[in-house]
């Protein structure tokens, strides 16, 4: 939307940084150009729980006033355009296919929430994990099956809802099925999605049966898009 561009600013952040709040009651939009952003809620037994995961190209609104929530930088270097509520709500106003481009990012943003609820939702843990790389596989721009995780092993543990052992041993379970690959602490390759897209997550799955049939790679981005994204995540380097 080039119709921000007159209201952006520039924040860095570290890992762990809480993310700015706007002292306006209109609060603020955000953009994440490069690394990944958080945001968590504490549980009644003190358990953390992330409710969304914002990666590269993905806009977030942080409340004026101050809610249950914290949403803070998960990699050193993260960047954010930031902008302020007050002026995105004057310009939809007067701008109509903004307000339409607008509706659309707050549709995005469900479409997050509801797709978490899919992936948190899974029978099993080994659906669970399964479904959160394909999610990570498909926000990606790597055509290839590489999958770059820009979170710990213990922040997927709180995005699942399960124990940060069960997320180890589901990785090595899909690496000793022939599902993935884990090409370093941070980088998964998936060897084949067709096992995942037809056994991970459907109702009544309760193991993953390798398939063989080929997969088609989709892309749902312009190439000029994918030059964006690429050149983004180029840039952080993803804390352990």
């Amino acid at each position: 939307m080039t119709q921000l561009d007159a209201f952006a600013k520039i924040v860095l952040c570290n890992r762990g940084q809480k993310i700015p709040r706007s002292v306006s009651s209109a609060g603020q939009w955000y953009c994440v150009i490069a690394g990944a952003v958080r945001r968590c809620a504490l549980r009644a037994d003190g358990r953390r729980q992330i409710l969304d995961l914002m990666l590269p190209r993905d806009f977030f609104f942080v409340r004026g006033d101050g809610d249950e929530v914290t949403i803070e930088a998960i990699v050193d270097e993260t960047a954010l355009a930031s902008y302020p509520g007050d002026g995105i709500e004057q310009l939809a106003e007067r701008d109509p296919k903004f307000a339409r481009e607008l509706r659309d990012v707050a549709f995005r943003a469900l479409g997050r929430s509801q797709a978490q609820l899919m992936i948190v939702g899974g029978v099993t843990a080994l659906e669970k994990v399964g479904s959160f790389l394909l999610s990570l596989d498909r926000r990606s721009s790597d055509e290839d099956g590489q999958v770059v995780l820009p979170v710990s092993r213990y922040d997927i543990a709180d995005y699942l809802a399960v124990s940060v052992e069960t997320v180890c041993r589901s990785f090595t379970n899909l690496q000793q099925r022939g599902a993935i690959r884990l090409a370093g602490k941070r980088t998964v390759k998936i060897l084949n999605r067709a096992a995942l897209e037809d056994n991970i997550g459907e109702p009544g799955s309760r193991g993953l049966t390798l398939s063989l049939k080929p997969v088609e790679r989709r892309s749902d981005f312009s190439k000029e898009g994918l030059a964006r994204a690429r050149a983004c995540q180029a840039g952080p380097s993803y804390a352990r």
